[in-house]
């Protein structure tokens, strides 16, 4: 797939690139030697310069990530806030997270360092095309590593755009490169001894390849997959609110977020009012151009994904699954899917077990809390979950029971760079963001004097 920038909004082709040449890597190399020898205050001084100019163009950021992807314009403005806390976060907390750590034992002095490993490749997705490159970029810039990003090729101008921000923000040259690589430079780069690193979004397919091609070559690497969340409500919620949470975290993105809610699973007692409380919601959301600010879901990214969400909702609706569908589509140009709830969905029901990247909430029916956790863990994905309660002790112990990355308790499953996130099972492993995704690409250095 070659790289170019094609409007969800009617699939017209605003800009195609040609794919770069495989990378000098004796730059990133010897930026690496540079930057490394920088402390970690320096390090946050020079990244504070780019965080500032994402500050100052973010409306122009803004309405290229929704000329490229099709997100609504408020929420490309929200994930490039976002994604400045990310700086805030690291350049304040980073200098402590990498201070050498003393170890009492039988030596005389016995203390742990972390230091930088060279080059860390990045593959990143579309959907959040800003936030996902800078959640990974900063804690393993600001440890002293140097990256090389393969983004998405559907966002080049995006990753142009990122890096036209280190380019004037004048920090050390070429401490982030980007290429327009092929699938075949990314596998031999991969293979290169000069790379230290992998990171990767995306989905679990591409992942198992990725992470089996950094396996056999002895590679570091943090996978960040799909998911399959779900969203359980009990029958002493809060429904008004957890129905305001449904709506949110299901229509974020126009319904592609890998961490977005995809099984409503709902206690049976209270099943009928949350489901027509969702469907009179669902139907109330304008489907439109993503420009609009009254636009609540924008077109998915790309022509393949809506085709492949429109197909598994209709064979979901031939396994006895019952659609409520909400506004129609503008247009039959675009990449548009209409929003829809799906009732009378079981755990045979491809909504049950695939990850539909569209704004579809599939609603399961259970008899009582057993049920309810024994549902939510039966997938093959693991990446969040929420719990929606007034009992909030008992919402936390069952969070325990639950087999995923993240759980959240009256409120929706989101990143946020205080706290790790990451997955278990085919959502993938490592951590990104916090104090623990930062020492993901550190060598952890044990210290012995006698």
């Amino acid at each position: 797939m070659n790289y170019a920038s094609i409007s969800p909004l009617n699939n017209q082709i605003l800009k195609e690139f040609k794919f770069s040449s495989y990378p000098d890597l004796s730059l990133s190399h010897n930026a690496f030697n540079t930057w490394k020898k920088l402390n970690v205050e320096k390090r946050g001084l020079q990244l504070r310069k780019v965080a500032d100019l994402l500050e100052k163009n973010k409306k122009k950021y803004a309405e290229l990530i929704t000329l490229e992807m099709g997100k609504p314009l408020r929420e490309a403005e929200y994930e490039l806030n976002k994604t400045i806390t990310a700086f805030d976060y690291y350049i304040e907390n980073a200098p402590k997270f990498l201070k050498n750590e003393e170890v009492k034992s039988n030596a005389s002095k016995s203390y742990i360092s972390f230091q930088p490993l060279g080059i860390i490749l990045s593959i990143m997705p579309w959907n959040f095309p800003f936030w996902q490159v800078f959640r990974f970029a900063v804690p393993t810039l600001i440890s002293g590593n140097v990256t090389i990003l393969k983004h998405a090729p559907n966002v080049p101008q995006c990753a142009l755009a990122i890096q036209e921000l280190f380019d004037e923000a004048g920090v050390t040259p070429n401490i982030f490169r980007n290429y327009f690589l092929t699938n075949e430079d990314a596998g031999k780069l991969i293979a290169d001894p000069h790379i230290q690193g992998l990171s990767f979004t995306g989905s679990d397919a591409t992942g198992s390849l990725l992470a089996s091609l950094a396996g056999k070559n002895i590679k570091k690497c943090v996978m960040e997959l799909g998911g399959n969340d779900a969203f359980i409500v009990l029958e002493d919620a809060d429904l008004s609110m957890a129905v305001e949470g449904a709506i949110k975290s299901r229509g974020i993105n126009s319904g592609q977020s890998c961490n977005g809610a995809k099984r409503f699973i709902v206690l049976e007692k209270v099943a009928g009012e949350f489901t027509s409380r969702l469907i009179e919601k669902v139907t109330q959301l304008k489907v439109g151009n993503p420009l609009d600010a009254t636009t609540n879901i924008g077109p998915l990214a790309r022509k393949d994904l809506a085709v492949k969400a429109q197909k598994q909702i209709a064979d979901s609706i031939a396994q006895g699954a019952i659609a409520h569908f909400g506004n129609s589509v503008p247009n039959e140009e675009g990449n548009f899917v209409s929003p829809v709830v799906l009732t009378n969905v079981n755990e045979s029901t491809i909504a049950f077990n695939q990850e539909i990247f569209a704004p579809v909430w599939s609603v399961i029916v259970v008899r009582n809390i057993d049920d309810a956790i024994a549902t939510a863990n039966n997938s093959v994905y693991g990446l969040g979950a929420s719990i929606w309660s007034s009992d909030k002790a008992k919402a936390e112990t069952l969070s325990q029971q639950l087999e995923v990355g993240n759980v959240f308790i009256n409120d929706i499953v989101k990143s946020d760079a205080r706290l790790p996130f990451g997955g278990i099972k085919r959502s993938g492993f490592g951590r990104e963001l916090s104090e623990y995704g930062l020492k993901e690409f550190v060598n952890v250095k044990t210290v012995y004097i006698q």
